[in-house]
């Protein structure tokens, strides 16, 4: 049985499915190889990973960016997004950063069928998870927008989010909390939307009542942790339980 221990390390992730889903996809993995350690103090999570001997650990708000001076290297995505959601202890003690949610994004709609190439995308918020949904998206070959609570150069104001809705097809919703309603009254049918938070859906509404093709956090969650778990354990995780266990064949 490994004895290999891992964690996620954010505030607040007493409610994370990370633990459950770890162990869906390593049941050759002891029970509790996966730590909830829940603070919002870089310093002290980063004390915490020596202290526990954490192999590698999965990063959610706010240390998406605090993060990142404490890794010797990042990858190109964590370069380009200037935030990771997967910490690595190397051989020679020093921690590299990754950011799997790029893969995530991209994945979630190719693999319900839904191309990328040459489409128009907006993205909703511009933090961590907005950013790494726009390399995503742009990298795909989508023309992408993104709209945002606070405005600076290169990005739209919320209230400009019906009008972007009528010239693109790809949406993805990334902010923590919903947003008025009235803003997403110009959804179609024609439209895919992708929520990033599996526990509050904030635009499934939205979505089913324009009789959009509507993907929940879950698509998200699944296709971020299959790379994840693979760069955590160095181990491919057990793809077919994942999925069952987050019920995406029914979703």
């Amino acid at each position: 049985m490994n004895r290999e221990t891992f964690a996620i390390i954010g505030n607040p992730v007493g409610k994370s499915m990370s633990p459950q889903l770890f162990q869906t996809a390593y049941p050759q993995f002891s029970q509790g190889s996966y730590l909830l350690l829940e603070t919002d103090d870089c310093q002290k999570a980063m004390e915490l990973l020596k202290v526990l001997r954490i192999k590698a650990a999965n990063v959610t708000m706010p240390l998406k960016a605090a993060c990142l001076p404490m890794a010797e290297k990042i990858s190109e995505e964590v370069r380009q997004t200037n935030a990771t959601n997967l910490l690595r202890r190397e051989k020679n003690e020093t921690w590299s950063a990754w950011n799997t949610d790029v893969y995530g994004v991209r994945e979630s709609f190719l693999a319900a069928g839904v191309p990328i190439q040459g489409k128009y995308a907006l993205v909703v918020g511009a933090g961590g998870a907005g950013r790494a949904a726009a390399l995503a998206l742009t990298q795909a070959g989508a023309r992408v927008s993104v709209a945002n609570r606070s405005v600076r150069e290169g990005l739209f104001p919320l209230d400009a989010i019906p009008r972007l809705l009528t010239t693109c097809s790809l949406v993805v919703y990334t902010l923590p909390v919903k947003k008025e309603d009235h803003l997403f009254l110009t959804l179609t049918k024609d439209h895919t939307v992708l929520d990033a938070s599996y526990a509050l859906a904030p635009l499934r509404q939205a979505a089913e009542r324009a009789g959009a093709c509507y993907l929940n956090g879950y698509h998200w969650l699944y296709h971020q942790a299959v790379e994840g778990f693979r760069l955590m354990t160095d181990l491919p995780p057990n793809t077919a339980a994942m999925r069952q266990w987050l019920g995406l064949e029914k979703r």
